[in-house]
């Protein structure tokens, strides 16, 4: 109870990191998208992720068309089963007259009435699909198999046309294909934002040596200069956080030991007195959903879909008081 305890401040400061842009597609598309610059050098791709989801195809055979609309038919492979779906298509101002797909069918040709030819790849077809209608199809999420920072050896952001090079990202990626042959093997590429999070709460009972500094130390929280924390040690916490949340199988590091003071890559936590540390995924705009066993979908609701959010506490002091949900607010 608020009355009984006695808290070392009434203010705490805490770092939240969202995600600000990101971008899903597959290795081999690697070079022709960092042609189009949506990771830019004050926005750069600060964490990959490699994803797997059951591998789709389209079935070839089946094309049902008329004035208003055409049809589809698309299979989800579950190891050695299929799953079929079908899909109907406006037809728009340009109607769709034949399609033609190959072996392994995970792309087709679409014909047009007025004679253009449209080469369009199944899986991001049904993305959209997803993002457009609003569907809910929870076998088309992603499985998140492995964390890893976008950075070379040298320790510089690793440019997007060169992540194909990665050495760690393409034995993970190349791994990953052999033990699934029935998925299909993604990237995630990622940019984080912060936001910095401070608290003064009054009304708790402080000890009488903090009192004369709570406001220098409330006003060293909102200096930004004092409260720099290095590009680099924010994404090594990010990268830790992320995979102490889904504990990927291709990741060892981090799974079982984030915040850890003994961790130098994200010394300056501690060193600032850094409380606490949120992030947050929110995937509404793609409908989808990226999951492991420790760290499973959510729950949507009409106000939020497809986010994922956790907090990590740096001081667990039993005398601090937790910055997000709080237990001196149980009154």
């Amino acid at each position: 109870m608020l009355e009984n305890k006695t808290y070392r401040y009434s203010s705490e400061f805490g770092i939240n990191m969202f995600l600000k842009k990101y971008q899903i597609l597959q290795q081999q598309e690697l070079k022709v998208f960092s042609k189009m610059n949506v990771f830019t050098e004050n926005d750069p791709c600060h964490i990959y992720f490699i994803l797997k989801r059951p591998r789709i195809i389209i079935d070839p055979d089946y094309f049902i068309s008329n004035d208003e609309f055409y049809e589809l038919k698309f299979k989800i492979q579950v190891k050695d089963k299929y799953i079929t779906q079908i899909h109907k298509f406006p037809h728009a101002n340009n109607k769709v007259l034949e399609i033609f797909s190959e072996y392994p069918n995970n792309y087709f040709t679409a014909i047009f009435e007025n004679g253009d030819v449209t080469y369009i790849k199944v899986g991001a077809l049904i993305d959209n699909i997803q993002q457009d209608y609003d569907y809910d199809i929870p076998l088309l999420d992603y499985e998140v198999l492995y964390i890893g920072q976008a950075y070379g050896e040298d320790g510089k952001r690793t440019a997007i046309d060169r992540l194909d090079s990665h050495t760690t990202l393409q034995k993970i990626y190349n791994e990953a294909i052999i033990r699934f042959p029935d998925s299909e093997i993604w990237l995630m590429l990622a940019n984080f934002g912060q936001k910095n999070i401070t608290s003064m709460i009054g009304g708790i009972d402080i000890y009488t040596e903090s009192k004369d500094n709570e406001v220098n130390r409330f006003m060293n929280f909102l200096d930004l200069d004092k409260m720099e924390i290095s590009g680099d040690q924010k994404i090594n916490f990010t990268e830790a956080a992320l995979i102490n949340l889904f504990k990927p199988p291709f990741n060892e590091d981090y799974k079982e030991n984030f915040p850890s003071k003994t961790h130098v890559s994200y010394k300056d936590c501690y060193k600032l007195d850094v409380h606490s540390l949120s992030i947050n995924l929110d995937m509404s705009d793609y409908n989808r959903w990226i999951y492991t066993d420790a760290f499973p979908r959510g729950i949507n609701n009409e106000i939020l879909k497809y986010c994922h959010s956790c907090n990590f506490n740096f001081i667990t002091d039993d005398d601090r008081f937790r910055l997000f949900n709080n237990d001196y607010l149980n009154l």
